[in-house]
């Protein structure tokens, strides 16, 4: 007994602050752990969480389809819904103008019910392939739920001329 008293009396100080660092590492372990593994298991978190009573129907996205698909310049089109975001990609065949490509697009919007234009984003992708007689284009277009026009961005692909 007699060294322990000995040991904390050279190094009592050394003891605390070896105590106190213990301790410290402990408690971030524990909020680390908590913070980084605990909680949603959601990667979106809860930000899907107004829109959880309010899916996009199957019977929904049919009627957009064929809505889009009456056009006689489409080939092609497909829904796709990730988190708040609903992808729309339109195929063309060769007849279809760019212009044209692009009203077909913002016509679509109104197959879609009000309700989820107010809690959907929307994103569409416009396709034509490049053949002999036509260049081609892909292009994207963005609406978010406070705008009512669909914003454009041209992807169309530049070939380098050698």
């Amino acid at each position: 007994m007699k060294k322990i008293k000995d040991i904390w009396n050279n190094n009592r100080v050394l003891i605390v602050l070896i105590i106190i660092v213990i301790t410290c590492f402990c408690i971030m372990g524990i909020v680390m752990v908590k913070y980084f593994f605990g909680g949603n298991t959601s990667s979106y978190g809860d930000r899907l969480d107004d829109i959880a009573n309010m899916p996009f129907k199957e019977e929904d996205q049919n009627a957009l389809l064929s809505a889009i698909k009456e056009n006689d310049s489409v080939i092609d089109s497909t829904v796709n819904i990730r988190g708040k975001i609903i992808y729309i990609r339109i195929q063309f065949n060769e007849k279809a103008t760019l212009d044209k490509a692009k009203e077909i697009a913002n016509k679509s919007i109104e197959a879609i019910p009000s309700d989820y234009l107010a809690k959907y984003d929307l994103e569409y992708t416009l396709v034509q392939e490049s053949t002999e007689s036509v260049a081609g284009f892909t292009i994207m277009g963005a609406r978010n739920i406070n705008r009512t026009v669909l914003i454009w961005n041209n992807n169309t692909p530049i070939k380098d001329e050698e």
